[in-house]
């Protein structure tokens, strides 16, 4: 019984001790133990385990959330998300707490996961195209048709101009060389004269190169003959305009560029039910881009074309014939336009699929950067953006940039510019590799919102004398007359929508689906979580302010805060303070035990055990 005590004790305390044992006259024993115990040993008797560890940490967390969480508790026991009230329930233990967190917070990454690719799939492809087949033709309108004959030098003028400069002693040679290389001003090429004497013939002549060129064209009025609009016979010279295009200067059905231009706009809706009671002020394509109403050879546009092939003098192509250019009405005849050429003696049957693009209202909302195209009003000084007309401008810039010039066939828009003469043939052939290239960089000319495309399937026969007579041929000799038809060839065209994928308003519906699935939320359990976070953070502002205001109340006198001690009581003090933490204390402890009771006093390390009775 004796011995079993020092077993405890050595347990307890080590082996630095030692014991003796006493009887007593009452037939008990008085163990007395002498005990060296140093300053930094504790007795062991009371050690935890792991687990003691992790409940004693996790009662301190706990602790710690409680007083400085206490405001997420209130929100986890009071919103209706779901699975955050079994966090801070009553009763629940560590593991289902935690189980319950980190469930809770998965489901918060997977919301959020679901709502940034939602919103990188609308920032990616912010629109949408719906195609719709079944809209009826006579909504579309019809192309502009700009008619060029290949002769760009007319016999019966160039004889008047050479009769002249004959006169003035250029030789008929230099005037052959002349007006033959005239023609390189539209397709550059090598021309035949030299630069000084096209600059003195041109200075003889006292006129423009733009006028020059004009003069020079077959007039409008003999290269058509007849033209019919749906069926009624028109007068060519009112509804054909002289325009500018790439193949020169030409004749124009429906085109109205002058509309994009800066121009106020005078052309008015054209009602699908006036097609054949269109009065003589009001004249086909003049002042209205007309529509036709339906499809087929007969319900668009016929023409009967001298091309006298005897007038010619200088050709733009290899042949002899007429180009044929569709476009839209108020494009340039140039970039993106359809060019079809008819040969004399031929009839050119044209039919056009029309494909329309329609913006919806709802690209208006999508920045710029996004949607990547303009509408009508979008474009300062415009009244109908054209983006090909605005590649062509883009060209135009780049070429007066480079050669100083502009060939004389570009828009009105650019008068007072130098036009481009046969001393500038070998600039534009110069660039003319480079042109693509550049246009590629014109990063303002972006499509348009809205816009009206055309393509082409033409066919072209030669005519035979087979008897065979109708109102556009009747009367002329078929081995020197072209005839060409433009009309729609299908009742119905393409129509492809673009609007926005998803409205703002829809957007945000798809964003509450998705936190109502994850976390079975709404706008007020956000509500919530903003109005607690506001609130206690108002709370700890007001408490900080209301402590600050308390320790500024409590502060010493500025004479007791600020006292001057020697130097030499300095010293004496921090050499009391080394000695006292370098000294190694120790203390006797006496234990005595008691029958039945054991009592601890821990007094700065110092161990007292009392005795106990047997």
């Amino acid at each position: 019984m004796g011995s079993r005590w020092p077993k405890k004790l050595q347990y307890a305390f080590g082996n630095t001790f030692s014991h003796s044992v006493v009887p007593l006259a009452s037939g008990s024993y008085n163990i007395s133990i002498n005990m060296i115990v140093s300053k930094n040993m504790k007795p062991n008797w009371n050690k935890k385990s792991k687990f003691d560890n992790v409940k004693h940490g996790y009662r301190k967390c706990l602790a710690y959330g409680k007083k400085h969480l206490g405001w997420f508790n209130i929100y986890c026991d009071n919103t209706n998300l779901h699975g955050f009230r079994y966090i801070s329930m009553d009763g629940s233990s560590i593991i289902e707490s935690i189980l319950w967190f980190l469930v809770c917070m998965l489901s918060i990454v997977f919301c959020a996961i679901l709502m940034l690719r939602l919103w990188a799939n609308y920032s990616n492809n912010p629109i949408v195209t719906t195609i719709y087949t079944s809209n009826p033709i006579w909504d579309m309108s019809f192309p502009a048709v700009t008619i060029c004959n290949n002769n760009k030098v007319y016999r019966p003028h160039v004889d008047l101009i050479a009769k002249n400069l004959y006169m003035d002693g250029f030789t008929t040679n230099d005037s052959d060389k002349f007006f033959s290389s005239l023609t390189k001003l539209i397709r550059p090429n090598k021309i035949s004269i030299d630069s000084a004497t096209a600059r003195q013939v041109l200075n003889r002549l006292d006129m423009t190169v733009e006028a020059l060129m004009k003069q020079l064209m077959q007039p409008c009025s003999a290269l058509l003959l007849r033209c019919i609009w749906i069926g009624k016979v028109h007068d060519c010279s009112k509804i054909f305009k002289t325009v500018k295009s790439s193949e020169g200067f030409c004749c124009a059905f429906n085109s109205h560029y002058e509309l994009n231009v800066g121009h106020m706009s005078k052309v008015k809706a054209f009602n699908s039910t006036d097609f054949n009671n269109t009065s003589e002020d009001d004249l086909p394509g003049v002042h209205t881009i007309v529509k036709a109403p339906g499809s087929g050879r007969d319900v668009g546009l016929a023409v009967a074309l001298n091309i006298e092939p005897d007038m010619y003098k200088a050709t733009s192509r290899p042949f002899i014939g007429a180009s044929v250019i569709i476009h839209g009405p108020i494009d340039f005849p140039d970039i993106g336009a359809r060019i079809t050429t008819v040969p004399v003696g031929h009839v050119l049957a044209t039919p056009i699929t029309g494909t329309s693009i329609r913006g919806m209202e709802s690209l208006r909302a999508i920045p710029l950067e996004k949607r990547l195209c303009y509408f009508d009003n979008e474009v300062p000084g415009e009244i109908r953006y054209s983006h090909q007309s605005c590649i062509s401008d883009c060209i135009a810039k780049y070429t007066h940039h480079t050669c100083g010039c502009l060939p004389f066939y570009y828009p009105e828009a650019r008068k007072g510019t130098k036009t481009c003469y046969l001393s500038d043939i070998n600039c534009l052939l110069s660039i003319r590799k480079m042109i693509p290239h550049h246009a590629g960089t014109c990063k303002k000319c972006l499509p348009q919102c809205t816009d009206m495309l055309y393509t082409i399937n033409p066919e072209h026969v030669k005519m035979e004398g087979m008897g065979f007579d109708s109102d556009l041929m009747h009367g002329f000799n078929m081995k020197n007359t072209s005839f060409v038809y433009v009309f729609f060839g299908d009742v119905s065209y393409v129509e492809y929508r673009k609007e926005s994928t998803i409205s703002w308003d829809s957007l945000l519906a798809s964003f509450g689906g998705i936190f109502g699935l994850c976390l079975g939320g709404s706008v007020l359990s956000v509500i919530e979580l903003g109005y607690l976070l506001a609130r206690q953070l108002f709370r700890r502002q007001k408490k900080m302010l209301k402590w600050q205001e308390q320790s500024r109340m409590k502060l010493p006198p500025a004479s007791e805060v600020f006292l001057s001690i020697p130097a030499k009581e300095k010293i004496q003090l921090r050499k009391l303070r080394n000695r006292q933490e370098s000294d190694d204390k120790r203390t006797f402890v006496g234990y005595q035990p008691v029958l039945h009771q054991r009592k601890t006093t821990n007094l700065d390390n110092m161990y007292y055990i009392e005795h106990v009775r047997f």
